[in-house]
């Protein structure tokens, strides 16, 4: 079952999200996806919805946003460890990051 944040903490989630996005976007990646709503999708990786997804030249990105009650989650590790496994799989050209809101 996914972790259900407190509203502060996923309008504060939320927030980062969009503002990774716009980071992500900024720097010059070609395509970036992410999880929010009117948005479209980033793939399913692994059984797991990343919250921001982007491609560039052959590379990809995936970024995971954590709030302070959700970073130790099961939910949190699970997906962690299922975005881990991706970016082992392409280690020059896959990266993820955790980051926190």
């Amino acid at each position: 079952m996914p972790y259900i944040r407190l509203k502060a903490n996923q309008q504060k989630h939320d927030a980062g999200v969009a503002s990774w996005a716009r980071q992500i976007t900024a720097a010059g990646w070609s395509n970036v996806w992410s999880d929010l709503p009117g948005n479209v999708k980033p793939p399913l990786i692994n059984g797991h919805l990343p919250d921001v997804y982007a491609t560039h030249n052959g590379y990809e990105y995936v970024v995971e946003i954590e709030t302070s009650d959700s970073l130790n989650s099961s939910h949190a590790l699970l997906q962690k460890t299922a975005f881990m496994r991706w970016a082992a799989l392409a280690p020059t050209r896959r990266k993820f990051e955790i980051r926190i809101a």
